[in-house]
């Protein structure tokens, strides 16, 4: 690899159009909004950083290792359709999410996992910059929901992890997979179900020291008999994936109320305004599309295509 000083790297990159007296030390208390969105937290970089953002996405954030048959977040050409379906066969599911998932990674755990895999990043004297690029990728000294970095860095910084639980699995005859902060593992017996709790704390606290902690209010097991639903996936009794049957019935009610009492879709979506409302809706149909977009098309017969696609690219007018 032809590695080259960060410099070089910026402006052989933006020919001129930048300044990286500006990337490298303009102030970056301002450069960001805070905005809330179905109750959380997302942080929206302005014009220059979201440019400073994608610049070290290329060169550094997307060259980190990440354990491709485990995670099926934020990847290009994969889903969580994708993440469910490797569980079609099994019997027995362990659902597991990881507490607070963003704010969990702070810039010493982001910092440590850049100098572990240096030799795939171009920038020669990164080190001298590890500083500066944590400032730019974290906000109050963790991982922002918003930035375009953030997804990447995140699953970079489970790959010890992701890898260690990958094993176990392996030799316990588990299937392991993650979506975001979603950890589910399968198997065609029960007996293995009921160590994974113990088991993947031990891991996260061997590589994260209590930092990265399971939430126990959304640990669930499911056992024979009972439906299936992953990440608003169902897995049917025939192995197929398909849309979880609430998540269409929802979607229906509130295509209808959207079409006939705005205010009532509103308050249907729980959200304070229509368009926050319209966002929270688009992104449940957009997931859809991912996971069953015959089920969109018969949302389009029913409701019509113009205002189905509207939502779907929120662009229905308040």
């Amino acid at each position: 690899m032809n590695r080259r000083p960060l410099e070089h790297l910026f402006y052989a990159t933006f020919r001129g159009k930048q300044e990286f007296s500006d990337f490298s030390a303009g102030d970056l208390s301002a450069a960001y909004t805070k905005k809330e969105f179905d109750g959380r937290a997302i942080y929206i970089p302005d014009k220059n950083l979201k440019l400073y953002l994608a610049f070290l996405s290329r060169v550094l954030f997307d060259r980190l290792p990440v354990e491709t048959d485990v995670v099926f977040s934020y990847r290009k050409g994969v889903n969580v359709v994708d993440a469910v379906e490797k569980h079609s066969e099994s019997k027995y599911f362990f659902q597991a999410d990881i507490k607070d998932f963003f704010g969990s990674i702070g810039r010493e755990l982001i910092s440590r996992n850049i100098l572990a895999a240096v030799e795939n990043c171009p920038i020669a004297d990164i080190e001298d910059w590890l500083g500066r690029v944590m400032e730019m990728v974290t906000v109050d000294g963790v991982l922002p929901p918003g930035y375009p970095t953030s997804p990447a860095i995140s699953n970079a910084c489970l790959y010890a992890f992701d890898k260690k639980l990958l094993s176990w699995c392996d030799e316990n005859t588990l299937i392991y997979t993650r979506y975001a902060d979603d950890i589910i593992v399968s198997g065609k017996g029960e007996e293995q179900m009921h160590v994974l709790v113990p088991k993947i704390t031990e891991l996260l606290n061997a590589e994260f020291g209590g930092r990265v902690k399971l939430n126990p209010s959304k640990t669930k097991f499911i056992r024979p008999g009972e439906k299936v639903r992953i990440l608003g996936v169902a897995i049917l009794p025939n192995g197929k994936v398909s849309v979880d049957g609430r998540l269409k019935k929802h979607s229906e009610t509130a295509m209808h109320l959207l079409l006939k009492d705005r205010q009532a879709f509103a308050s249907f979506l729980k959200e304070a305004d229509l368009d926050k409302s319209l966002k929270k809706f688009s992104g449940q149909l957009n997931y859809i599309n991912t996971v069953d977009p015959s089920f969109l098309d018969k949302l389009r017969k029913k409701y019509g295509a113009a205002a189905v696609d509207k939502v779907i690219h929120i662009s229905v007018a308040p």
